[in-house]
């Protein structure tokens, strides 16, 4: 039996087929074009023919020829060789076995779900809505308390606002969903970052949070902080950060909102920019004169009292938590070495520190000191052991003017000549003068001006960082003191310093969420 052939009037290119779900948007006026709608809706047409170039022997340039059937048009093709006569584009339009499937799967979705939620018993129903356990600090007898205080469902309508609402009210919040059920290309262009309405639930109880800086894209809470997971929340993870920070786009278009340049970083062993201590060349403002070198490595430093040779932790130790370093204090840390004495023979006597105006007052007031001192030591003769010791200072130091500018300004570190024996040369200051280590400015009247230290106890204030869990790693492994004789020095460690262990190879953690909060910049420590 012969296969029967169309008729030869039969136009296969318009022809409607019913298994197409795009016809074209000319087809209504029966000019449909030959290639028709692709698959996803989208024209193709492009241009009545598609010239040729054609080249004669001996020529190199050639000329482009028609190839329109029918014969070749009157203007022919362009100079760059496209069609002169280009076919407008049209709006394809969907057939209607496109509209019957979307409207087939959206009644099996709805019936399916209506089915399960009305149909099942609650507490079966309960377990399949719930995707999961809640967090213990979304759960626990805190969370109650909170959501009792802020006016907030006791149960799954604290978050999820049609949670406690029955069967209708959560089949209307879903018919009024925005994307809704059935907007395909919102739901597939939809993004878990984007923040929906239960973002505004969380704000309930999380008030005040700096959500992140100013120009940052927003973000959705459930994004980065996932529930029913556990009585764990899950961390946030790298993938959460590089949302953002991972995106050139969108990092410059935050950079250009809050006019601050912003790198794009995925991981910090890999892309992570140098920390800004060293690419601003930071130095450390405080005036105090201090040589970690000398300090750490000199051989004219005595040793404690102990007999131990002095080393980081004396000076630096950490706080109760182990997360930070107190900072340093001349009672505790230095007057050990620095003992302030002003008499050689007096060591009993020595100066006070910390206040400019008691400094002086003791010093004008040094024959009460030496009588009081007298009156314990040798009450028997107390104004000669006085007149002794001030005819002493006068011998050593001129006048009382003289030995308060000598206490204020002086920065030598050796006394006058002594002989002993056959030997002879200076002796060794006990008290080089407040100017050896502080900043001194004199003053018109009244006593001298004194900068007051300044030390800085978190320079990466950034990022957070815990000395407690970096007891094993000895002080000089990141901090560089041994090499430092300015006090302007930021001995902190470089990023590459710091890759060796917080890295795939070292081993170490080395997530954003390490070092770095969303929410509020926390302060590192030094």
């Amino acid at each position: 039996m012969s296969e029967q052939l169309p008729a030869p009037d039969f136009d296969a290119q318009n022809y409607a087929r019913p298994n197409q779900n795009w016809i074209c948007g000319r087809a209504c006026d029966g000019n449909a074009c030959r290639p028709g709608p692709d698959a996803k809706g989208r024209c193709r047409a492009t241009a009545e023919c598609k010239p040729i170039l054609e080249l004669k022997p001996g020529e190199t340039k050639g000329r482009w020829k028609c190839t329109r059937t029918g014969g070749a048009c009157e203007a022919g093709p362009l100079p760059d060789g496209s069609c002169c006569r280009p076919i407008p584009k049209c709006s394809p339009v969907p057939t209607l076995r496109w509209w019957r499937g979307r409207l087939t799967l959206a009644v099996i979705a709805l019936s399916c779900a209506v089915l399960l939620v009305v149909l099942g018993n609650p507490p079966w129903r309960n377990h399949f809505i719930s995707p999961g356990e809640i967090s213990q600090p979304h759960s626990g007898s805190q969370f109650l308390a909170l959501a009792a205080t802020n006016h907030l469902n006791q149960g799954c309508g604290a978050c999820h606002v049609a949670g406690n609402t029955g069967p209708h009210g959560m089949m209307h919040a879903a018919l009024h969903a925005n994307p809704g059920i059935l907007d395909l290309k919102k739901l597939a262009a939809a993004h878990a970052a984007t923040p929906t309405v239960i973002d505004e639930s969380c704000l309930k109880c999380h008030t005040g949070r700096n959500v992140h800086q100013p120009s940052a894209l927003p973000v959705s809470c459930a994004f980065c902080h996932l529930e029913h997971q556990g009585k764990m929340m899950a961390a946030p993870t790298d993938e959460n950060c590089n949302f953002c920070h991972g995106d050139a786009t969108k990092m410059a278009a935050a950079a250009s909102a809050g006019n601050v340049p912003l790198p794009v970083v995925h991981h910090f062993a890999d892309d992570h920019p140098q920390f800004r201590f060293l690419t601003d060349k930071l130095r450390d403002p405080d005036t105090l004169k201090f040589n970690h070198l000398l300090h750490l490595t000199g051989t004219t430093i005595p040793k404690l009292p102990g007999g131990e040779k002095l080393d980081c932790a004396f000076c630096h130790q950490p706080d109760a938590a182990g997360t930070f370093m107190k900072p340093v204090a001349f009672e505790k840390n230095c007057r050990v070495c620095h003992s302030l004495q002003f008499d050689p023979e007096t060591p009993q006597l020595m100066l006070p520190h910390g206040n400019v105006d008691f400094i002086s007052a003791y010093l004008r007031s040094l024959p009460k000191q030496y009588a009081d001192l007298a009156a314990k030591e040798n009450p028997a003769d107390v104004n000669g052991f006085v007149t002794a010791k001030l005819a002493g200072l006068r011998t050593q130091f001129g006048s009382g003017e003289d030995l308060e500018r000598r206490v204020f300004f002086s920065t030598a570190t050796f006394g006058p000549e002594a002989q002993v024996g056959d030997l002879s040369g200076a002796t060794r200051a006990l008290f080089p003068g407040c100017a050896y280590c502080h900043e001194v400015k004199a003053a018109a009247a009244g006593s001298p001006q004194i900068t007051h230290p300044v030390q800085t106890e978190h320079w990466l204030t950034q990022a957070k960082f815990n000395h407690a869990k970096h007891l094993n790693i000895a002080c000089a492994q990141c901090h560089d003191a041994v090499h430092s004789k300015d006090t302007a020095d930021i001995l902190l460690p470089p990023r590459e310093t710091c890759v060796t262990c917080h890295s795939p190879r070292g081993g170490v953690a080395d997530t954003c969420a390490e070092c770095h909060s969303y929410h509020k910049p926390l302060m590192a420590a030094r």
